[in-house]
């Protein structure tokens, strides 16, 4: 199972879809919160150029927003 990193924050619903995705799939997720760790925030902005949330990296790639990349994010973790 590939690991996960997810930068959210409190309140998102994407976020909050994204991790009860992962979870349910036994996939292991890094959950970095962006409103409470200034540290997260700086590395989306690095990774992103922007702060967008959910922004999730699966090993190589990158995606901002869960919902819209949804069956990409799926294959991925199936991988």
């Amino acid at each position: 199972m590939k690991r996960v990193l997810l930068f959210t924050m409190e309140g998102n619903a994407d976020g909050e879809a994204a991790l009860a995705f992962f979870q349910s799939r036994g996939a292991a997720v890094d959950v970095r919160d962006v409103g409470r760790d200034p540290e997260a925030s700086a590395e989306v902005f690095r990774l992103a150029g922007r702060l967008a949330v959910p922004t999730i990296v699966i090993e190589d790639r990158l995606f901002l927003g869960f919902g819209g990349h949804r069956e990409e994010i799926a294959a991925l973790v199936r991988e």
